[in-house]
């Protein structure tokens, strides 16, 4: 899969890739916090104009989110900006707090954990019915 555009943020790189998927990468030794969360998820709107994307998301090495960070990645308002996650766990702490993200928060969307990118990304095309391609 090929990508077309990447912007550099701070806590993260967001990669817009082919066919409406985003692969954010959240770099190694971060907390990552909401206002962050939410400033991938506005560059996400903009770069795509309003329309929702599917999200591969990975992050670094001792890379973790906030409790906050997390809510606010799971809210309501967050499914304006991602239709559906895919998340790559690196190492079983990383896989534990993925969980915690998914049955604690319940995003309102698909989400699903993966051992590698290459699952992650068919599965997120497989979920392409859930965004505007125009």
């Amino acid at each position: 899969m090929e990508t077309m555009h990447v912007v550099e943020l701070e806590a993260c790189t967001v990669a817009f890739m082919e066919e409406g998927i985003v692969h954010t990468h959240f770099k190694d030794e971060h907390l990552v916090t909401p206002e962050e969360v939410q400033l991938m998820f506005e560059t996400i709107e903009k770069e795509r104009k309003g329309r929702k994307a599917l999200l591969m998301v990975t992050v670094g090495d001792k890379t973790t989110m906030s409790n906050e960070a997390r809510a606010h990645a799971s809210s309501e308002a967050s499914c304006k900006y991602i239709a559906a996650d895919a998340i790559v766990v690196r190492d079983f702490g990383h896989q534990l707090a993925a969980n915690v993200f998914v049955r604690h928060h319940k995003p309102h969307r698909p989400i699903q954990m993966f051992p590698d990118q290459e699952t992650a990304l068919t599965w997120l095309a497989e979920h392409r019915n859930l965004i505007d391609h125009s």
